[in-house]
């Protein structure tokens, strides 16, 4: 075969590939917009459903087995759990861009105390446009989106101060 074939061969596969993976823009979502109902089945096998939170504080984390940022969130999330559950404030981790087994490594490593999910087909996180991990999304008592952080929680007022403007 020659370079020419190669070289076509190897832009085809490029472009069938592109075309595979290709998803819709990301929806982007603001402050103060309704956040978007949906369900998702926790690691449990329960069901988690937002609109079965109206009237509390929600915090959805959305996190990834291979990132390490997720992983190094993991403690100020844990913290904000303890501190904020009693107030009311409930908290949501989802697992995304990752198969089902490298999740449950997350779950087994960081052992989360509060809810977690895995969205495997991104159905969740393609509702509120994630598309880098970790990111956080903080959802108001009246069901507005009141926030969202993208990137590493490198402390502990990262979560703590958008939640006390919450309550």
């Amino acid at each position: 075969m020659n370079a020419n074939k190669i070289i076509l061969l190897a832009a085809i596969g490029l472009i069938l590939l592109a075309i595979y993976n290709y998803k819709p823009q990301a929806v982007s979502i603001t402050i103060g917009q309704t956040a978007k109902p949906f369900s998702i089945e926790l690691i449990d096998g329960s069901q988690w459903r937002l609109e079965g939170y109206k009237g509390a504080t929600v915090v959805l984390f959305f996190w990834a087995e291979w990132c390490p940022c997720s992983h190094n969130s993991m403690p100020f999330m844990e913290q904000a759990y303890k501190e904020y559950r009693d107030k009311g404030v409930k908290f949501l981790g989802v697992g995304i861009q990752d198969t089902e087994s490298e999740l449950k490594k997350f779950i087994q490593q960081e052992k989360p105390s509060f809810s977690m999910a895995f969205d495997l087909k991104s159905r969740v996180a393609d509702l509120y446009g994630i598309v880098t991990t970790p990111t956080t999304i903080f959802i108001t008592k009246d069901g507005k989106i009141g926030g969202k952080y993208v990137g590493q929680i490198k402390t502990y007022q990262t979560l703590s101060e958008p939640l006390n403007k919450l309550l």
